[in-house]
């Protein structure tokens, strides 16, 4: 008597092939998209610092115009938070510090004002 025996094939899966070809093109996509989301935010920071430094630098107008003089130049950001003029303590948002120059001229103009810098010397202008 033959005794006949059918093997049933799963066919319902990938191959290890296959897998490893999809972990593959995912690695690249990762390789490619990681360096330009870095420097978007690196961008997104450096505009904001910016635009922090137009505010500090208004509001240490405002302060000069109040009080004929400018803040400690230590703690003006503080200073100017105290006296109402910013909502809270502003810091650069890539960890550098803010400082500024109240004899500085400027060469479009040639007219003295006040200069608001950043530590990273990329933040600015």
């Amino acid at each position: 008597m033959k005794m006949i025996t059918s093997v049933k094939k799963n066919n319902k899966g990938f191959t290890l092939i296959e897998i490893l070809v999809v972990i593959f093109i995912i690695g690249i996509i990762l390789a490619i998209a990681t360096p330009n989301l870095k420097a978007s935010g690196e961008k997104a920071q450096k505009k904001a610092c910016l635009a922090n430094q137009k505010l500090i630098q208004v509001q240490l107008e405002n302060y000069y115009l109040e009080h004929h003089a400018y803040p400690n130049s230590s703690t003006f950001v503080t200073d100017l938070a105290k006296e109402g003029l910013l909502n809270s303590v502003i810091t650069c948002p890539s960890g550098g510090t803010y400082s500024f120059d109240p004899n500085y001229v400027d060469p479009s103009t040639n007219l003295t004002r006040v200069k608001v810098s950043c530590s990273i010397a990329s933040h600015n202008e």
